[in-house]
């Protein structure tokens, strides 16, 4: 299969990944009482969350683990697409994606296999340095995909690789995300930015000759 098509199966069950994510943010983890970001280095309602549903937490990490394989693959695809006419943009694009996946992969198995032991000892000190770590590297991955995405864009608009609205999209996307450690409620509006992104890109990506 080609790599173009890959890259469009990627973008495809990224923006359901990220729909998914939605409803964990939103949904789930609301109801185990992680209403607010504080909510989550508060270890007495971290540990009762991871207590009563520690599937949740596995299926959450999983989520984030695949996401970042998605990612790759769909970096791939646009490089594959817009190299030969931007090549230093797609460069430094790939590094910034490869950063982000980098940093959501270990962010991910740090949930994984950090937290069941963590839980299980009811382990307060324990708990608050393990969500440090992994907000720390959730959010450095979100900048370092902020500015891959910002690069995209400006390949793309500089090659004319994609069409010209999605290129000025993902420049947007980049934008708040590189912001959305600064002010976290953009956290939210990056992933509804993204599922547009990832679900309109899938579709160019698929319908590729090339």
């Amino acid at each position: 299969m080609k790599l173009q098509k890959i890259g469009g199966f990627g973008s495809i069950v990224s923006a359901f990944l990220m729909v998914i994510f939605l409803v964990f943010l939103l949904v789930v983890f609301p109801r185990l009482g992680l209403v607010e970001l504080s909510d989550w280095f508060d270890p007495v309602k971290g540990l009762d969350a991871g207590s009563a549903s520690p599937t949740t937490f596995f299926l959450f990490n999983l989520e984030v683990i695949l996401w970042s394989i998605a990612f790759i693959l769909i970096v791939l695809a646009l490089r594959e697409r817009m190299q030969a006419s931007a090549p230093n943009l797609m460069r430094i694009a790939v590094i910034g994606v490869s950063i982000a996946c980098a940093l959501w992969l270990a962010a991910g198995l740090i949930g994984i296999i950090g937290m069941p032991s963590i839980v299980s000892a009811q382990d307060a000190s324990a708990f608050r340095a393990m969500m440090g770590v992994y907000f720390g590297m959730s959010t450095a991955g979100d900048f370092a995909m902020g500015w891959a995405l910002l690069l995209i864009g400006w390949a793309a608009l500089k090659t004319k690789g994609l069409p010209q609205m999605l290129s000025y999209f993902s420049v947007l996307s980049g934008v708040v995300m590189i912001l959305d450690f600064v002010v976290h409620p953009l956290m939210l509006v990056s992933l509804m930015l993204g599922v547009v992104f990832c679900l309109w890109l899938g579709i160019v990506l698929l319908r590729s000759k090339s």
